[in-house]
């Protein structure tokens, strides 16, 4: 019964020492190809994860490119009132041009207005928030709803579900 419980330790041991040295790759896809950049705990320049992108920009991580392609205040159901008076609908394009398939879900997405207060998801509507496998070689299309008061600019922080590390992308979203 040690002898297993020893292996089995061993093995878990070994296998988060593998997952220890892989890092999140995050390139900005927006053209400029320069910022590519393993990210890892020990690098401390200035990367594309620390960039600021905003509403047209294009990401990529870990094979997955995200493009916030449009953002915009949209009335709410009528059944399903706006605690906070407005509802942003952001559309997000991904495409997958990594060796395996990648997940995107709305949760993997977090808005905060410009005091740094959390908004919360909108779901009044009939149409759900973007969510599923992206195989590779393929797209998929969908919005983040938020409930939130009118303002100019809000911040939009992207953290991949599957991340090895605490990788975080910003875009600052301006509605139209």
């Amino acid at each position: 019964m040690k002898k297993k419980l020893v292996g089995i330790l061993g093995a878990a041991v070994i296998f988060g020492g593998i997952l220890a040295g892989c890092g999140t790759e995050v390139e900005d896809a927006s053209g400029d190809s320069s910022n590519k950049t393993e990210q890892t705990e020990s690098k401390s320049t200035e990367s594309a994860k620390d960039k600021v992108y905003k509403v047209g920009d294009t990401v990529k991580v870990d094979g997955l490119k995200i493009t916030l392609t449009k953002a915009e205040f949209t009335a709410p159901n009528e059944y399903t009132e706006a605690t906070n008076g407005k509802v942003l609908t952001v559309e997000v394009a991904t495409e997958n041009d990594g060796d395996a398939k990648s997940f995107i879900d709305n949760t993997d997405f977090n808005l905060y207005d410009k005091d740094g207060n959390q908004m919360e998801s909108y779901y009044g509507y009939d149409e759900i928030a973007i969510s599923g496998d992206v195989n590779k070689g393929k797209k998929l299309n969908g919005k983040l709803f938020f409930d939130v008061p009118e303002q100019d600019s809000y911040e939009i922080i992207y953290t991949p579900t599957f991340s090895m590390d605490d990788t975080e992308i910003t875009f600052e979203v301006t509605p139209q």
